[in-house]
Formats: structure tokens, sequence, C-alpha cells
């Protein structure tokens, strides 16, 4: 049986709170567990048997309502582009929460039941994200229990810097983070490394359409693209011939899949992988404004 709730609060689907936190409070919105909590997390996917405050056994999973959240009497609009003129904050950072904990984190006005609608988010783990991206810091209840308060500081201090007029100026409103959202996800290789490969193709436009046009930017070689972005983020100070033979592998791999759909070779999966990783360093720093 559905209870009362405040109009403002919204049910919020496989969010799974740090170690020991009960509630947590981001940009103004109030994220509380369920009563059910527990049972709701043991019902999420999990693809090994695991432990964090309470056993975690194996399973594949179904979308669970862990979490109510309450939202300030004054919704801001978003930061991101959504495309729906109804679109608030809140979406802002149910994305944010998606990377920063591998799920698929949405929130719904009621509950959705068997047979009422289809639901298109996904439950299953994330391949890959930003989970290790925020540190951890303890803090204590009233009660004297320990819990992680770091992770709500961090995805606060995340959503104020996209907020500031420099950094949405500097990223056209975080166009990328929905394509990065999509390319974290439970999936093939190729479909992740061809999305990432996106990114880096925005990231490059998004830096750089000051001074060439479009027309010089499409043709401009792919390797240049990617040298580029190795060392505006700092993933190498400087390249030497090794680091430029590795980006031809790259550039390869990358012309093989969409001409050919599937990788050179074994070799080229490892790489791949690498490439997707250092995506996630990349977005790190966009979010922490650390170059």
């Amino acid at each position: 049986m559905r209870r009362n709730k405040p109009n403002s609060s919204r049910y919020v689907y496989n969010f799974i709170f740090p170690h020991g936190c009960e509630e947590l409070t981001i940009h103004g919105y109030i994220f509380r567990r369920v009563a059910e909590y527990k049972e709701r997390v043991q019902a999420l996917q999990h693809i090994i048997s695991s432990y964090s405050e309470f056993d975690r056994p194996i399973n594949t999973g179904t979308h669970a309502v862990t979490a109510e959240v309450d939202s300030p009497i004054k919704e801001k609009k978003p930061v991101l582009e959504w495309g729906d003129k109804k679109a608030t904050a809140l979406d802002d950072l149910l994305l944010l929460l998606s990377i920063f904990t591998l799920r698929d984190v949405f929130a719904v006005p009621e509950p959705i039941e068997r047979g009422e609608a289809a639901i298109t988010a996904d439950s299953r783990e994330y391949f890959f994200g930003l989970r290790t991206a925020i540190e951890y810091e303890e803090a204590k209840d009233k009660h004297g229990n320990k819990y992680n308060i770091g992770f709500q500081k961090g995805v606060e201090r995340v959503y104020r810097i996209m907020c500031t007029a420099k950094w949405q100026d500097e990223y056209r409103r975080g166009r990328f983070l929905s394509l990065f959202r999509s390319a974290c996800k439970r999936q093939i290789l190729e479909t992740s490394f061809l999305t990432c490969w996106t990114i880096w193709e925005i990231l490059f436009t998004l830096h750089n359409q000051s001074w060439l046009s479009d027309e010089q930017i499409i043709k401009l070689p792919a390797s240049e693209k990617v040298s580029y972005i190795l060392t505006r983020y700092r993933i190498k100070a400087t390249l030497d011939e090794t680091d430029r033979n590795g980006i031809k592998r790259f550039v390869k791999m990358r012309n093989a899949i969409v001409h050919a759909g599937r990788f050179v070779d074994e070799t080229a999966l490892h790489d791949a992988t690498l490439f997707v990783r250092v995506t996630a360093i990349i977005v790190a720093k966009i979010l922490s404004k650390r170059r």
C-alpha cells in the first residue's frame, strides 16, 4: 500500500547510499533511505557476493525503490541540456549519482507497479565509472555510528562547479556527460570505446572552435585530436615516439570498428579498455576542474 507523501517528494530507484549514511542533502535535495532499504538493495543486480553494512548476494537483479527525495520549495533549472522544459536540477543530480555510484539512478512521482508501464532505465551495475573519484571522509551521527560524509560533499562540490558560468561556457553545459553515462553501462567494449571516442571529439571541438572552423576540425587527423586531449588534460605532459605509436593504434582500432565492426586483435581489447579508463580520468578532472 502506498503511503501519503509531500507533493515535492519522489521515489528514487537504484541509489545505493554510502556506507552508514541514512540521509544526504545535495543542492537542496534531501535523499533518505526507505524503511526497506536493505531488502531493496539486495534485490538489485550484484555481479559478485559482497558485504557492506549487510550481505549482498549474487543476484540477476531488478529495479528497486531504495530512497525518497524531497525537493526544495523552489527548484532551479538544470545545468545540462535535457530537451525537456520540465527538467530541473534534480535531473542533473540523478545523472551525477549514476556515474558516481555505477547504477542507473532515476526518480518518479509514484512507484511503477507491474503492468503499469515499462521501465527503460537499466538496473544492471555499470562496467566502469567514477565510483572511486570522490574521497572517503568519515563522520559520526548522534549515536556515535560512523558513516561516509565524503560522498555528499563530493557530489555537492561537483555540482557547484557545474553551476558556474565559466564551467557551463567552457563545456557548453556538459552535453557530453549523458554520453559518458551511456559509455559506462555494461555492454560490449566496442560500444563503450566508440562512445568515449565521440566524447574526445566533442572535447576537442569545445576547446578549439574559437579559432578553427567546423570544416577544419572535421578534416583534422584523429591522431592530432587524441594528442591534444592527452596533453591538455595532462594524461601525458609530453608525447614521445612510443606515445605517438600508441595513438596510431587507437586510431587504427577506431577505424576497424567503424568499418569492420570488430577490433583488429586481442591486444586491441586491452588498449580499448585503457582508452575507456582514461576517458573516466578526464571526466573526473573536468568535474573537479583539476588539470
